[in-house]
């Protein structure tokens, strides 16, 4: 119970801080997401799997890519230990368990929490760190300061990208450092749009909406914003083909990662 007396519980070791307006809206797409999640066999229902993450899945592009993350995160955190570090957009939790193993202080945020396809699979891990699953647009609940901050292949999903990266910048204690992973900008988005567009027509199909308002891409006006809030934005180094075909081609995406600090 919080200091106001607003009761909160946990379920499968996740703290929910979720006000009851957006709890039903949100439970009314994760259930059917969940069901979508299963049918398309991209739920990890192997709990064996989720302590070696990403490695187990390093088969998969879009694990190989997280691996590329972490070793990024290992080299600019290295001897560094007792950080308390934001995991936003924390997902199943894999980068927390991998930052506590490093011996930080880890919170990890996100809409999900599903048991093995969200926050909820933070049972299957050895290690310990906080789960907590709330509207992560609105991160005025956590009333304290972090070391570090890690937008966790995320910012594309807002509709002011650069925006919350300010926002989330404001959550840093005194020295703090910003990590921005996974940012992919598109010189020509449109194909990148119809994605999005197509995503919402395929949940549509199975009767459900986005719970909230997205972007889903990134283009070059976010990555010019972006630097000029002094986020510094490198190219992957494993993913130096991928980017020299974004010089060639407007609708590759180039590969990037922020640093603020």
């Amino acid at each position: 119970m919080c200091a106001n007396g607003h009761r909160f519980f946990t379920e499968n070791g996740v703290l929910k801080l979720l006000d009851k307006t957006f709890d039903e809206k949100l439970g009314n797409f994760l259930e059917p997401f969940t069901q979508l999640r299963e049918q398309e066999a991209r739920r990890i229902n192997d709990k064996e799997i989720f302590p070696n993450l990403p490695d187990a899945l390093a088969h998969h592009p879009e694990w190989r890519q997280r691996t590329y993350d972490l070793a990024i995160i290992r080299r600019l955190l290295a001897e560094k230990r007792s950080l308390h570090i934001l995991d936003i957009g924390a997902w199943n939790g894999w980068l927390s368990h991998r930052l506590a193993e490093m011996g930080q202080r880890v919170t990890a945020v996100d809409y999900f929490s599903d048991p093995h396809d969200g926050l909820g699979a933070r049972q299957f891990y050895p290690t310990e760190w906080q789960a907590i699953q709330m509207n992560i647009e609105d991160l005025a609940v956590l009333d304290e300061p972090f070391d570090v901050i890690i937008l966790n292949r995320c910012v594309q999903f807002f509709v002011d990208p650069s925006g919350y990266v300010a926002m989330a910048r404001e959550k840093l204690a005194p020295g703090g450092m910003l990590i921005l992973t996974g940012l992919a900008f598109f010189r020509d988005p449109r194909q990148k749009i119809q994605g999005v567009q197509d995503l919402r027509v395929h949940l549509n199909t199975h009767g459900f909406d986005f719970f909230k308002e997205i972007k889903g891409y990134l283009d070059f006006t976010d990555k010019q914003r972006m630097q000029n809030m002094d986020i510094r934005l490198h190219p992957y180094p494993q993913l130096r083909l991928s980017n020299l075909k974004s010089l060639l081609s407007p609708i590759a995406p180039r590969h990037l990662y922020g640093v603020w600090c």
